[in-house]
């Protein structure tokens, strides 16, 4: 008889204990010799390996940061919102432009100051939510700009989500 070791092809077998195993489950070892067939749960995962893990990304752009304007964002599942991070597109001039972001029905989350003075493309602000910043399904944001600056410049935000 080969040593479990050297099979190969047709002389490979299902571990032990498939045949009563339930669909979608793996087998886990107990660290003694044997195990159980269970689903993986999340609290089993090694999320310090797996990146990303239940988050979702959203980008939206507003044309000028520099003119009064908003966008709505549509929000398609139940979610918590953990960071707006925003890059301006060029200089901007005279003033700050003051970026609010707001939940449906109103609720401010935060706003950004997109600062004039030493600006350029390619400046990074951020806004790290701590209040009315979860949402339901089908729900919405909307971002404003004050349109306080002067100087055209595009403004690209990056909403990053925690699915829930």
């Amino acid at each position: 008889m080969a040593a479990h070791s050297s099979l190969t092809g047709a002389d490979l077998h299902e571990p032990k204990g498939v045949a009563a195993a339930s669909v979608n489950t793996v087998y886990v070892a107990n660290g003694s010799g044997s195990g159980t067939w269970q689903k993986v749960t999340a609290s089993a995962l090694d999320s310090t390996t797996i990146f990303n893990t239940n988050k979702d990304f959203i980008t939206v752009t507003l044309l000028d940061v520099s003119t009064a304007s908003s966008v709505l964002v549509p929000i398609s599942r139940a979610c918590t919102l953990t960071k707006v991070t925003s890059v301006i597109g060029g200089a901007i001039t005279v003033a700050n432009s003051i970026i609010t972001v707001t939940k449906k029905g109103g609720f401010t989350t935060g706003t950004l100051t997109i600062a004039f003075t030493g600006s350029a493309k390619g400046d990074i602000d951020s806004l790290i939510p701590v209040s009315n910043n979860t949402f339901v399904a089908d729900d919405w944001i909307e971002i404003a700009t004050d349109g306080g600056s002067t100087t055209t410049a595009t403004i690209t935000f990056l909403l990053e989500f925690t699915l829930t």
